[in-house]
This record gives structure tokens, C-alpha cells and sequence, in this order.
């Protein structure tokens, strides 16, 4: 585990209590936001699912853009929260097209490498516009922003 996961999962329990929550068909809970997170690390989705449905949201997972379309069509999330760097199609990417598919979504995209400014920069001269979350973000950074929507 990177130094930077170790940050982000400091105050939480070990995280073989989460192993597939992404994955759960749980029921919708009235009233909450629903978020939809989107990493090809599977511990950062499983982990950032527990922490949101434990702070008032209803939370589900992907580990790549295609589930990420799939899972958008079945829960029709108000909130996307995307990695930026995955393999075969980037969180801009998925962002453009959920933008299309869906035009009332949030869309929000994390990322911890340096290299994401020039993909952000080139989708916002096409007039693609996304907000940046540091990647990583602290559990408590993250319920100040969602909640602040």
C-alpha cells in the first residue's frame, strides 16, 4: 500500500470488512444522494463507498468506465466521483459521455498523478469543464464537499 492510501485509509477499519461492498445490490435509501465512485482500484471504490453510505449518502461502485456506464443506467446517480487515470477509457472520458447520457450529473474526478493536468486541460479547451479532487482526499475533505451540494 502506497503512502498515499495508507493517508487516505488511516482512520479506518482494516479493509477486508468492505470486500465487494461496491458491488452490493443495496436498497435505495430515500433522501440520500446517490453517488456513484469509479476506480480501477478496487480498494479505494470499496473503501470510498463504505465511508459515503456510513455519512448520509447511498453510495455504489465501479472498477472501470463500462461498469461505470452500466451502473449509472441502473442507479442513475446525482454524483459521479472518477479516477482520471484508468485503462481503456479515462474519467474524462466516462465524464463526457455520462455528461451526454445524462445531462443533470455531477461529475467529479480525483486523481494523485501529475500527469491528469494536461488531460483535464484538453478536455476543458473542448469545453469539457471538471472539478479536481486530490487524490487523496481525506475522508473528512470529502463529506465537507459532497455535503456543501
Amino acid at each position: 500500500m502506497t503512502e498515499a492510501m495508507l493517508f487516505l485509509f488511516s482512520k479506518m477499519p482494516p479493509p477486508p470488512m468492505w470486500a465487494g461492498l461496491a458491488e452490493s445490490n443495496k436498497e435505495r435509501r430515500e433522501g440520500r444522494l446517490r453517488v456513484l465512485i469509479v476506480d480501477d482500484e478496487q480498494l479505494i471504490t470499496d473503501s470510498i463507498c463504505a465511508i459515503l453510505n456510513e455519512n448520509g449518502f447511498d453510495a455504489t461502485g465501479a472498477y472501470n468506465g463500462l461498469e461505470a456506464i452500466a451502473a449509472a443506467r441502473k442507479e442513475h446517480p446525482d454524483i459521479v466521483l472518477s479516477d482520471v487515470l484508468m485503462p481503456r477509457m479515462s474519467g474524462v472520458e466516462l465524464g463526457i459521455h455520462l455528461r451526454h447520457e445524462f445531462p443533470n450529473i455531477k461529475i467529479y474526478l480525483f486523481s494523485g498523478q501529475a500527469a491528469t493536468t494536461a488531460i483535464i486541460h484538453r478536455a476543458e479547451v473542448e469545453g469539457h469543464h471538471f472539478e479536481l479532487f486530490p487524490k487523496p482526499i481525506h475522508p473528512d475533505e470529502l463529506m465537507t464537499r459532497l455535503k456543501g451540494l
